[in-house]
């Protein structure tokens, strides 16, 4: 049995790199070690899209899947999602970021939850930094658990920008705007397709750990999604003071948080980690605030940011 080979699930794997990391060829090629030997079950080919600028290299060994390298005139991990769906031959896509390293069955599990649910138009995994310690866990909840919330009718409102499966169709229909940032162009994505009542689904026991790289890193993190609701605002009212933009985009922010906290808190923390998690939903909102703040100007955002 050791020796069978796994099978080859009818899945086009997209793997992108989104953040300008200390090694994103390590990552990106660790990446690609964990889907080409998942025992559960391997993509049918792998895409990575690298921009212009990338020296990433890789060669597929005997009997592996194919891979594909493909360079983008794009630096934006969205465009470079968009950019790889004409190399794409699957009826499903697997859509990953480099730094989100899944755990044994990912792929298989996903495909499964896709298979026996066929009005679901596209199904995420869970998305975490890790049970190691405290911080890990509550940082987990309020980066990534809003995923896993769903609306007041048990709807799931979310799909991962970082490790989901889609019907290919689904992707071709709905693209990223250029020019947004990857947390601005998911969420206009997003609300895209909630408008059109597309079908999602969540499964938990499928895992990806993300990179976790300390509290520089999360300041980055919640510098961008204080960016990102703040931009979101301004789509919808343009007549807003900067000040006023950013307490608004703070209070969205503060508010999915708390969504999340109660619909799965008890899923990512322990009862001890309580009170660092609220003690982080607060110290949270200065980077939130600074980000925010930096709406007015796009362009000095994306080159004070390390997300692409």
């Amino acid at each position: 049995m050791d020796d069978m080979k796994p099978a080859v699930l009818p899945i086009s794997l997209i793997v992108v790199s989104d953040y300008l990391s200390a090694d994103g060829d390590g990552e990106l090629r660790q990446s690609l070690q964990a889907y080409l030997y998942d025992r559960a079950g391997v993509p049918a080919e792998i895409i990575v899209m690298l921009p212009a600028e990338s020296t990433f290299s890789y060669s597929s060994g005997p009997g592996e899947p194919s891979v594909v390298l493909v360079t983008h005139d794009s630096d934006e991990s969205s465009q470079l999602k968009d950019a790889a769906l004409p190399y794409c031959h699957q009826p499903l896509i697997a859509v990953v970021e480099a730094d989100c390293l899944p755990q044994p069955g990912w792929m298989a599990t996903l495909h499964k939850t896709l298979d026996d649910n066929p009005t679901v138009a596209a199904v995420s995994g869970r998305t975490s930094y890790g049970d190691g310690s405290m911080m890990k866990r509550v940082m987990s909840l309020l980066d990534r658990g809003f995923i896993e919330c769903r609306d007041r009718r048990g709807k799931v409102i979310h799909v991962s920008s970082n490790g989901a499966i889609y019907r290919h169709a689904l992707l071709e229909r709905y693209r990223f705007r250029p020019g947004q940032g990857p947390f601005v162009s998911a969420h206009i994505r997003q609300d895209a397709m909630n408008e059109d009542n597309v079908e999602f689904a969540v499964d938990p026991r499928a895992v990806s750990i993300h990179a976790y790289d300390g509290l520089g890193f999360i300041w980055d993190v919640r510098r961008n999604k204080g960016y990102q609701f703040a931009l979101m605002k301004l789509r919808k009212r343009r007549d807003r003071s900067r000040l006023g933009l950013a307490v608004s985009a703070v209070m969205a922010s503060f508010r999915e948080n708390h969504r999340t906290i109660d619909a799965v808190g008890d899923q990512f923390c322990r009862p001890s980690d309580r009170p660092l998690l609220w003690l982080m939903m607060l110290a949270v909102r200065v980077p939130e605030f600074v980000g925010a703040l930096a709406a007015a100007d796009p362009v000095a955002f994306k080159a004070s940011t390390r997300y692409r």
